[in-house]
């Protein structure tokens, strides 16, 4: 029934595309005439009482924009750099347009837009952003209706003819020859305009209306608009366009590739295993990955065992472990410590991934695809996966909750003094830096049922307290499914639904709706995947990356 619902949804967007694109101009002349229709019905004098009430406003829009500065979180992201660029754009573009009380539809648009792109292009999560974004669209639109005024330059015939037959030499062949004839400007008009019915005198009040500074705005937001809900259609349904934030695909993609994705395959076809996917992760439900799938619903998965495992590896090699450079104040000498300890970081892993690293068994047999088309041929079995052998449940599997898993966080402060939390995996992988519980005896430790989203799976390491027990370990969990022996990892999905989550907890087992799969990274050894949170639902799934199309000496498909 999905298939046919997503044939006949493409079909008809489709069409509606291609209309567009066909008759462009058509389109925008029928919002133009919309546009016109709007600005008949408003008085666009200049009103000084207005103007009173738009200079208050100003003044209350810039107190405003002060005290949400103050209280945005301005942390820099180690991943999303342009975060920062995010967050300090809007606020300049306000203030300098507040400041200037002239064309207010640029904050307008410029906070709209940032609306839907500060999640996913800057990765801004702080809500009080989003106040204060929701605020200033509203704030605009009322200063774009109270500074309105009609044009500054007086609209004549003439200066409508000269600018219509601007380098346009059919339209001044037919103005030239109609002057020659001493025809009357209604008759030139009539020539100019052929599709518009209207007197000399309803033209220029009709180009007054669209030149006043509130028929430009009108007309600025319509283009704009039009575009982003173009692009919103082609990137959400069409061709999505993602930049990489992090190494943890190279060396099949690198940091800052610019990539397309298909995201009609999904529509009509289930992921395969080897396929490069892009997902909505599900640990906080707000950022896209990129991994490749490793693992189909309905089978097992496992990491062959290594010459050593993962605990043996690091304490033979704790003296060599790369240690971070701190910053003395000397920029060049911390960016050359910096390139030395980036090199001795990839020595330690590629050191470690051929020590610890296995293969991918599925169905206890080497995967033939993985071999192929992965570059590093084996995994690193680290977070909840380690060398257990899983199994990947299936869309009508019945589970049940195994245990929950309290990983210790290690504390400290960095350069700045702000205390950080990081779950320490190390310890975890060693046998001691964890605690199982019941889910019965989870709920008598943390004494609440509520907001699970932000208890189980938070690694949030700005946020974490070693006083507050929400907070001071990372919490996760396994399941089981009914009738199968081995482990099932996480389902984090579950978490967002309390009373889904209660259900868990009290022992109850639960139906799969959905089919599961498992991503990791191609650099195994730096890649946060679903051997740390879990499985990934199908309906997250969104698209199989295609191309990558930036920087052009690595353009190529994927």
């Amino acid at each position: 029934m999905n298939m046919i619902l997503w044939t006949i949804f493409y079909l008809i967007v489709s069409l509606i595309l291609m209309y567009f694109f066909f008759k462009e101009k058509y389109v925008i002349n029928l919002l133009r005439v919309k546009e016109d229709e709007i600005l008949k019905k408003v008085s666009l004098e200049k009103n000084e009482k207005n103007i009173m009430i738009g200079n208050v406003l100003t003044i209350v829009a810039l107190v405003v924009t002060a005290i949400f500065f103050i209280l945005i979180d301005r942390t820099p992201d180690s991943i999303i750099k342009i975060k920062l660029w995010g967050i300090y754009g809007v606020f300049i573009l306000n203030v300098v347009f507040y400041v200037l009380r002239v064309e207010h539809e640029w904050i307008f648009l410029g906070n709209l837009i940032m609306m839907f792109l500060g999640r996913l292009m800057f990765n801004i999560l702080d809500m009080n952003f989003y106040i204060y974004l929701g605020i200033n669209v509203v704030i605009s639109l009322i200063l774009i209706y109270l500074f309105k005024s009609l044009p500054k330059e007086e609209i004549t015939e003439q200066t409508i003819l000269k600018e219509v037959t601007k380098d346009n030499k059919k339209l001044e062949k037919i103005l030239m020859e109609s002057k020659i004839k001493n025809e009357s400007t209604e008759e030139i008009f009539k020539k100019m305009f052929p599709n518009e019915n209207i007197s000399v005198e309803e033209r220029i009040a009709k180009e007054e209306r669209k030149r006043s500074t509130f028929g430009k705005a009108i007309s600025r937001i319509d283009n704009t608009m039009l575009a982003i809900i173009l692009v919103m259609v082609i990137q959400v349904f069409y061709i999505g366009n993602y930049v990489i934030p992090s190494g943890s695909m190279e060396p099949t993609i690198a940091i800052k590739d610019r990539v397309f994705a298909n995201m009609v395959k999904y529509r009509f076809t289930h992921p395969k295993v080897g396929q490069i996917i892009a997902f909505k992760e599900p640990m906080t439900d707000k950022v896209m990955y990129t991994k490749r799938l490793v693992g189909e619903p309905g089978t097992t998965l496992q990491i062959a065992k290594g010459k050593m495992d993962i605990n043996k590896f690091e304490i033979a090699n704790v003296d060599n472990r790369p240690v971070y450079p701190s910053f003395s104040g000397d920029k060049r000498k911390f960016e050359e410590d910096f390139k030395k300890y980036t090199e001795q970081v990839n020595e330690f892993n590629a050191n470690k991934l051929q020590n610890v690293g296995g293969a991918i068994m599925t169905n206890d047999k080497k995967s033939e695809i993985l071999e192929k088309v992965t570059p590093q041929k084996v995994y690193l079995p680290e977070g909840i996966l380690m060398n257990n052998k899983i199994y990947i449940p299936k869309k009508g599997d019945k589970v049940k909750l195994d245990k929950i898993i309290a990983i210790n966080k290690v504390f400290g402060k960095i350069d700045d003094g702000t205390l950080v939390g990081q779950v320490d995996w190390e310890s975890y992988y060693d046998g001691k830096g964890y605690k199982n519980f019941t889910g019965k005896e989870f709920l008598e430790l943390i004494k609440t049922d509520k907001n699970f989203k932000d208890i189980i799976g938070n690694d949030d390491e700005l946020n974490a307290n070693p006083a507050n027990v929400l907070t001071n370990a990372y919490y996760t969990f396994t399941l089981k499914v009914e009738g199968r022996d081995e482990m099932v990892m996480p389902i984090m999905d579950f978490k967002y639904n309390d009373e889904l989550f209660k259900k868990l907890l009290n022992g109850e087992t639960i139906t799969l709706d959905k089919n599961y799969y498992m991503a990791m990274g191609d650099n195994t050894a730096n890649s946060k995947d679903t051997r740390y949170f879990g499985l990934v639902s199908e309906p997250r799934i969104k698209g199989e990356l295609l191309i990558r199309w930036w920087p052009l000496s690595r353009i190529g498909l994927l």
